[in-house]
């Protein structure tokens, strides 16, 4: 059984939905609501990992710096090509995709929401 699930923290939860739903086809899980009925919750399946988005944590949890790097490893040329075209979108920094010597294709991309992700084959 596989219990890891990966936080996001962000601000704008849908948006963030959508924009993964266009580069992976991740599908919806749950999501919750506060008690202002504001969305506070959610949950995605993205190739078969569950990703959760939060709102950003409380100043002060995150004493150290801590980067993230999630990584997803296609089968299918096109469909990461896809994903790697909506993550540049906007994004904040992108190490192209390459040929190294443990993958025919991959690269970093930082998308617009601050989330690294290592892509390839």
């Amino acid at each position: 059984m596989n219990n890891l699930i990966v936080l996001i923290f962000a601000e704008n939860l849908l948006e963030i939905f959508e924009h993964y739903k266009r580069a992976f086809h991740a599908t919806l899980i749950v999501t919750a609501n506060g008690s202002q009925d504001e969305l506070i919750h959610l949950e995605m399946d993205i190739m078969g990992n569950k990703i959760a988005v939060a709102p950003p944590l409380p100043r002060g949890i995150n004493k150290k710096d801590n980067v993230t790097v999630l990584g997803l490893r296609f089968h299918d040329k096109n469909a990461l090509m896809r994903a790697y075209g909506v993550l540049k979108e906007d994004c904040l920094a992108d190490d192209g995709l390459k040929e190294l010597p443990w993958s025919p294709l991959e690269g970093y991309v930082t998308d617009k929401f601050g989330v690294v992700w290592c892509i390839g084959l």
